[in-house]
């Protein structure tokens, strides 16, 4: 499940099921991401509230308020692991660079999605941005 990359830097090579293609996550994330999702506490301390985003069916609202939507801290549902089957899901993860990643989670007969992308900032990662469920193109 985990590999190091031949180029020195710490990366895992993680594998599921779920995703779409293998991605070269770096290895600090990957348990960043476990703990992230295991710990609320952690969790709340690794998020940037007011959060970027956009709230489920954002595409039935009017633009100003999508192009104007904050996740805040008072309303968030803590996010937990991710449950999906193979067959119904697409769970890929998109390495921008070494300190931003995007992860997508796609429902695949529908194609409704959620987006989450993850920055990291001195030496700690953090949630900056969240798409709820709505329509992917």
């Amino acid at each position: 499940m985990w590999s190091c990359a031949s180029n020195g830097e710490q990366s895992a090579t993680h594998t599921n099921k779920i995703f779409d293609v293998e991605s070269n996550v770096p290895v600090d994330f990957m348990d960043f991401y476990m703990k992230f999702h295991q710990d609320s506490l952690y969790q709340m301390e690794h998020i940037q509230f007011p959060l970027s985003g956009m709230p489920s069916m954002a595409l039935e609202m009017p633009q100003d308020s999508i192009n104007n939507y904050k996740w805040e801290a008072e309303d968030w549902k803590l996010h937990k692991p991710f449950m999906g089957n193979d067959e119904e899901y697409l769970k890929e993860f998109r390495v921008i660079d070494d300190n931003l990643i995007s992860e997508f989670i796609v429902e695949t007969q529908m194609g409704y999605g959620m987006e989450r992308r993850f920055s990291k900032l001195g030496n700690r990662w953090y949630l900056i941005y969240y798409m709820d469920m709505n329509k992917m193109e």
